[in-house]
């Protein structure tokens, strides 16, 4: 047994975005009587004693950095252990960050007189009222898997994936557990996706906040000064204002806009007429990513007369080629493209034992990436929402992997291989359409000379009519004559 250390309590400052988390992850309502009560005040339903649910069992509290989101959510850790006879674990990242920062807040906030136990081998802590905080590092999703859960953090949600959530979650199934998440924003990743963004919508038992380093009373004005002078714009965004950017890091960038992105239908129909359905005489391209070890990918899209939509996305793993092959035909048309990388050549054997003949494409990434940037660029590339989801998220998150290896040597540039099938998919279908769309005149910007000295702006508006930059000044004699 170790022993439990009380670390003096940092003095708790009122900030109205910490105070709303611990009110909705705090309320509850009856089931029986549809009482609203704090479950701080009563574990249950002052009126007629039964047990109540929680109105939000999803809460994912996002801040800029040292906006004391770490402080919050281990308050709320503590308030749930307050329970009795109750297991919720307290997860990080990295060992390191598990013991650099939940643990000395727990520390703050645990008095020694409730610690029963305290293994600092396994990351227990029993306390005397029968319930259990376990400190738990996910360096690999796998180790989320454990008992059933009652709450569980996940500090630095942002630093996780997808999968470490996925593989976590079941452990909340069976007492319908809450997940708490705090953590600074990195881009439009699945934190954004699958936690954000539900709540901002408004689906039940969704809540979230995001706000920024200087709603935390205790840092000084004149820091984040000193910060936003100098740090670039997109980081002191992300990390002290808590904003979802995209950095240039991000494969598409600014290229993918939310306009490109099609919500409703009459947005859809703008482009296609004849929304919800699709002329079977339409011009389809499937783009196809085959994999063993990742998921099997595909992309739909349909030729309009001013663009291509993407209306149809196949994602999954562990499937034979006669089941891919079985649903990749009822995505196809009458009149289908199929594209595959050039290098898949026993996979496309495989398929058209299946029917289905792909056009091989070719699989550059720069040549690939840069032929998707034009369409976007363009304007001539759009995604609808409600058939494609996991497009528009892998292609948010897609980015380019660090092109220095673990010897300090520089390698060839590279996107970071992980959740790639179906931006990779899309890569393949545009390689193998022949016609790109008209790019954007560009309007060549004129240098303002009116500060220059009046003989230096002489000379260059010369040099500008000599190159064809301007036109020659009209002929006042021929004017005349005529």
């Amino acid at each position: 047994m170790a022993k439990w250390t009380t670390l003096p309590a940092d003095p708790l400052q009122y900030n109205p975005y910490q105070d709303a988390f611990w009110t909705a992850r705090r309320a509850r309502t009856c089931t029986k009587c549809a009482t609203k009560f704090n479950i701080v005040e009563h574990l249950v339903c002052p009126k007629c004693g039964s047990l109540g649910l929680r109105d939000f069992h999803r809460l994912t509290l996002i801040s800029g950095r040292r906006g004391g989101k770490t402080k919050a959510a281990s308050i709320a850790a503590v308030e749930e252990a307050m329970v009795p006879n109750t297991i919720g674990w307290c997860c990080a990242p990295t060992a390191p960050k598990l013991h650099r920062y939940i643990l000395p807040a727990l520390q703050q906030l645990i008095p020694s007189e409730w610690v029963v136990d305290f293994s600092i081998e396994f990351g227990d802590i029993r306390l005397k009222n029968g319930s259990l905080i376990h400190l738990q590092t996910l360096e690999d999703p796998d180790q989320g898997r454990g008992q059933g859960l009652d709450w569980v953090w996940m500090d630095e949600a942002s630093e996780l994936t997808e999968e470490h959530w996925h593989v976590l979650r079941p452990s909340l199934a069976e007492r319908r557990g809450a997940a708490f998440f705090s953590t600074s924003p990195r881009s439009f990743d699945w934190v954004y996706e699958d936690l954000y963004k539900p709540a901002e919508e408004s689906v039940p038992g969704y809540w979230a906040c995001r706000y920024s380093t200087s709603e935390n009373p205790i840092i000084s004005q004149d820091e984040l000064d000193e910060a936003k002078a100098s740090m670039p714009d997109l980081m002191y965004r992300q990390e002290f204002e808590a904003d979802f950017v995209t950095f240039t890091g991000a494969v598409y960038g600014e290229e993918l806009r939310e306009h490109h992105i099609l919500e409703t239908d009459d947005a859809i129909r703008k482009h296609l007429p004849e929304w919800p359905s699709i002329d079977p005489d339409r011009q389809v391209l499937i783009g196809i990513d085959t994999g063993a070890d990742h998921p099997f990918g595909a992309v739909k899209l349909v030729k309009t007369e001013n663009a291509l939509i993407v209306v149809g996305e196949y994602l999954e793993r562990n499937r034979s080629f006669l089941e891919h092959a079985a649903s990749l035909r009822a995505m196809a048309g009458t009149q289908t493209r199929w594209a595959i990388n050039k290098n898949d050549k026993q996979p496309a054997l495989e398929l058209a034992q299946h029917g289905i003949f792909c056009q091989k494409a070719e699989n550059e990434v720069m040549a690939g990436t840069e032929r998707v940037k034009t369409w976007l660029h363009n304007n001539k590339l759009y995604f609808v929402r409600s058939r494609c989801p996991q497009t528009i998220k892998q292609m948010r998150a897609y980015r380019w992997d660090d092109n220095k290896s673990k010897d300090g040597q520089n390698r060839k540039e590279r996107v970071f291989k992980k959740n790639d099938e179906l931006p990779d998919a899309l890569r393949y279908a545009l390689l193998s359409w022949p016609s790109l769309p008209k790019a954007k005149p560009v309007e060549e910007a004129q240098r303002d000379l009116s500060k220059l000295h009046p003989e230096i702006q002489v000379a260059i508006e010369r040099m500008r009519r000599l190159e064809g930059r301007e036109k020659e000044p009209t002929d006042l004699a021929g004017d005349f004559w005529g």
